[in-house]
């Protein structure tokens, strides 16, 4: 069997989905950080005697972010490779293939070896120095004495929209299923591999891409977790006492009070504090939601779809289907 060019699945995966989707993505989810910063910095979490820190931190990462030092060293990274890896002599191993006749590179081949290749590296490269910067500015946060309050209402002491920011590197999970895709399609249609041989790999790749972006939001779990059990203590001594003038009032009343009581609002105070201390209970020490997980995980797990219509017939598809609902 050769594979041919329109045929070769990893090279449509790496250079028609998942490269054009980290450029389109890359300036949408450098605006929307930019936003979420402008918001970290007008917000009360930054005490006025922080603020010099804070400053400092956010110049130096624009510098940073907008030196050109960085840019060469990705395009080094990304062109090295060519000057140090022999040619490789095909694609898949007994499988004839549009970048190799007769052992011997096409023209097609150099140039995949030499040009695509190293453009997809440099884009690569830059995405993960974006993500590195990223993490580099939440470590430098977590060195500030911020102002977390254990009973915010986004469960995460008004951190909460940093686990939003992290659902924007999603798409990097996104491109990385579709080379795996693309991988795994053409030893499935070529090699004849079945998809049982790639089960520990693809839920691999899964759990291990949601664990290394969601990582760098552990930097700020001392502060929540600080702030979280500083709050339980506050709040749990303000409930005891809360408790005990709720239940002078209404405990020690007589019959003819009855009537009394229904008419103040102690109950509903004793329920609006409950709420607020379960909150508190509740609250993350990482500051990322179940929907920001789901997210993730999701980004992660769709481009693996396709492989399950590789192995199985549609029907027999919809039938795995209709006995998970059933």
């Amino acid at each position: 069997m050769t594979m041919p060019l329109l045929g070769d699945y990893a090279l449509i995966a790496r250079f028609l989905i998942a490269m054009p989707l980290l450029v389109l993505a890359a300036p949408a989810c450098d605006a929307f950080v930019r936003q979420a910063l402008i918001h970290f910095s007008q917000s009360r979490i930054v005490q006025p005697d922080q603020r010099v820190r804070f400053d400092a931190a956010l110049a130096r990462m624009k510098r940073l972010r907008d030196s050109n030092v960085p840019e060469f060293a990705c395009f080094v990274l990304a062109v090295a490779p060519v000057f140090f890896d022999a040619m490789p002599v095909g694609l898949l191993r007994g499988v004839s293939d549009w970048a190799h006749v007769g052992g011997q590179a096409t023209p097609a081949g150099h140039w995949l070896a030499f040009v695509s290749t190293s453009i997809f590296r440099f884009v690569s490269a830059i995405w993960l120095w974006r993500f590195v910067l990223w993490a580099w500015l939440l470590w430098r946060f977590s060195r500030l004495d911020l102002d977390i309050r254990a009973a915010h209402p986004d469960n995460a002491g008004g951190l909460g929209f940093f686990g939003v920011i992290q659902q924007r590197f999603g798409i990097v999970a996104f491109a990385g299923g579709m080379l795996l895709t693309g991988y795994c399609m053409n030893h499935m249609i070529y090699l004849d591999a079945g998809i049982a041989a790639f089960k520990h790999l693809l839920i691999g790749y899964v759990f291990t891409a949601m664990a290394l972006i969601l990582a760098p939001l552990l930097v700020m779990s001392p502060l929540l977790a600080r702030a979280k059990r500083n709050g339980i203590l506050l709040y749990g001594m303000l409930g005891h006492e809360a408790a005990h003038a709720f239940d002078r009032r209404w405990l020690a009343a007589g019959r003819s009070d009855a009537h009394t009581l229904l008419d103040v609002g102690d109950a509903s105070a004793i329920c609006d504090f409950t709420s607020v201390y379960a909150t508190v209970r509740g609250m993350a020490i990482v500051p990322v939601s179940r929907w920001s997980v789901a997210w993730i995980g999701l980004c992660a797990a769709l481009p693996l779809a396709p492989l399950a219509f590789v192995a199985l017939s549609f029907d027999e598809v919809l039938q795995h289907l209709a006995s998970i609902l059933a």
